[in-house]
C-alpha cells in the first residue's frame, strides 16, 4: 500500500470532513435545536432551517468538489495501468 502525500491526505480527509459536516453535523444540529415545524391555516407545514439551504448544499458541494479534483489529478498524473477497458 502506498503512502498518502499531504496534498492527497487535504483532498481525501477535507472532501470527506465536508460532507459529514453537511450531512450528519447540519443534520444532528436541526433535529436536536432545530425550529418547530408549525402547521399553517391552510394545513401546510411550514419548515424553517437554522442553516439555510444554500449554505448546506455549498458545504456539500465543496466537499465532492475538493474530490472531483483530487481524482481529475490523480488520473491526469499517473493514467491506470489496465486500459484494457
Amino acid at each position: 500500500m502506498t503512502q498518502l502525500t499531504t496534498a492527497e491526505r487535504i483532498a481525501l480527509y477535507g472532501g470527506g470532513g465536508l460532507l459529514l459536516i453537511g450531512t450528519l453535523g447540519i443534520g444532528l444540529l436541526e433535529i436536536v435545536a432545530g425550529a418547530p415545524h408549525p402547521v399553517s391555516g391552510e394545513g401546510q407545514i411550514v419548515h424553517e432551517t437554522l442553516v439555510p439551504l444554500s449554505v448546506r448544499s455549498s458545504i456539500m458541494l465543496l466537499g465532492l468538489l475538493l474530490w472531483g479534483v483530487y481524482a481529475a489529478s490523480s488520473v491526469a498524473r499517473e493514467p491506470p495501468a489496465d486500459t484494457s477497458i
